[in-house]
């Protein structure tokens, strides 16, 4: 019997299938990329807003949190799996799905007939371009996964919880004679909901006091999404001891919860000093310094301009401070400081909102919260001021925390000549 000719393949036709190939597989991997996105997503809204969560208490909550943030856990580091071995990734899920079919669907095995069907030696060759694929290492795949799991892991259920005090000197050099040594004490960033809760801002309260400031300033975002907690997230700052007082500004997750007036009520019921382009004189004897908060510059879920001029109001703010008086200002997004240095006077400024990147991939994270708010953690000595931007104390999105520990700064003025 002849042998069968094999049929050449056209070059158009291989390129057509392979491009064909490659687009499905694309399609693959962003079904899967985004079904993590989209899991994560869910259980983020979910979770945080909880009640039967926030509504536990002691070693049933913290159980509850453990296993909420290992089930959390689960899509990220399969996420970030993804994105690092993306074709590996895709084809060993694909291959786990098909293999887990195959077993629900698999039907008792029947008797083999008598004359059991062979292959014909000379069949027509597939006309199916055959593409170099190099198996996926199940060790090598495990190893990866674990390190990945390993790195999400620390930053669900260890650095969260590893509060950071960062101790620094700002120079002014307007600053009165009786305001030098003054120590400040600084948070932001709450995020208090349904797994931030109020028992972990009381331990950060008790660290406060330990550092015996003059003074504590909070810059905004008491809540995640949910004003239910805005209690929660200023309550227990009523057993902070500052002799000068405490002051607060408005952050754009306090405005995210929809209902702003009940985020203000509970700010001035616990005494917390709201100040809303507003200002304040502090006084020791004869000598004065100006502390002026300002509203969130850019509240506005759709984006909006990095000025926002419904909220931000420097001119009524500033109005009728003393002339020749050290200013220190509050503002919770930094991306409006470098209008106010080039405008306005003020000696220190003080934000947060970047939450120091949160996850901190190195260039990366910097580059990326950089652009799209100027600053990302830490001090910034400007020339005309000087600013402070602090990495928070909880979270938005994902519960985690990765080289971006929860921080209390506490701020030293210094004479700028000393």
């Amino acid at each position: 019997m002849a042998q069968a000719i094999k049929q050449p393949i056209h070059p158009w036709a291989k390129r057509l299938y392979q491009a064909g190939r490659w687009a499905g597989n694309t399609v693959l991997w962003l079904l899967l990329w985004l079904s993590c996105i989209a899991s994560m997503f869910f259980m983020i809204r979910y979770f945080s807003a909880a009640e039967w969560l926030s509504n536990l208490q002691g070693t049933r909550h913290m159980l509850a949190e453990f296993g909420m943030r290992l089930l959390m856990a689960l899509p990220f580091t399969l996420l970030l799996v993804l994105m690092l071995r993306p074709v590996r990734t895709r084809r060993w899920i694909i291959g786990r799905i098909i293999k887990l079919a195959q077993r629900l669907r698999r039907k008792p095995t029947s008797q083999p007939s008598e004359q059991p069907a062979t292959p014909i030696a000379n069949e027509i060759a597939p006309t199916s371009p055959k593409l170099a694929t190099k198996p996926l290492s199940r060790r090598r795949f495990l190893v990866e996964s674990g390190l990945v799991g390993g790195v999400v892991g620390y930053a669900m259920l260890i650095e969260p919880y590893q509060i950071q005090v960062r101790e620094v000197n700002l120079p002014i050099a307007t600053l009165p004679e009786r305001f030098r040594g003054m120590r400040i004490a600084q948070m932001s960033d709450l995020h208090i909901n349904a797994y931030t809760t109020s028992a972990d801002l009381a331990r950060a309260v008790d660290q406060i006091n330990q550092l015996n400031p003059d003074m504590v300033l909070l810059t905004g975002d008491f809540v995640d999404w949910d004003a239910r907690f805005a209690d929660a997230a200023t309550e227990p700052f009523r057993q902070l001891r500052a002799p000068e007082g405490i002051y607060s500004v408005l952050g754009n997750h306090d405005y995210y919860s929809g209902k702003i007036d009940t985020i203000k009520q509970a700010i001035q019921r616990h005494d917390l000093g709201l100040l809303v382009n507003q200002h304040t004189v502090l006084r020791r004897g004869a000598d004065q310094l100006v502390l002026v908060g300002f509203d969130d510059p850019r509240h506005n879920r759709n984006g909006g301009p990095r000025l926002s001029p419904e909220s931000i109001n420097p001119e009524a703010a500033l109005k009728g401070t003393p002339k020749n008086v050290a200013r220190l200002a509050m503002v919770h997004n930094p991306v409006i400081v470098p209008h106010f240095v080039a405008n306005y006077q003020l000696d220190v400024i003080l934000s947060g909102h970047t939450h120091g990147g949160q996850f901190q991939v190195p260039i990366l994270t910097d580059q990326l919260v950089g652009n799209a708010e100027y600053f990302v953690r830490g001090h910034y000595d400007l020339g005309k001021s000087q600013v402070y931007v602090n990495s928070g104390f909880g979270f938005t999105g994902p519960p985690l925390r990765f080289r971006a520990a929860p921080e209390i700064t506490l701020i030293n003025l210094v004479n700028a000549k000393a």
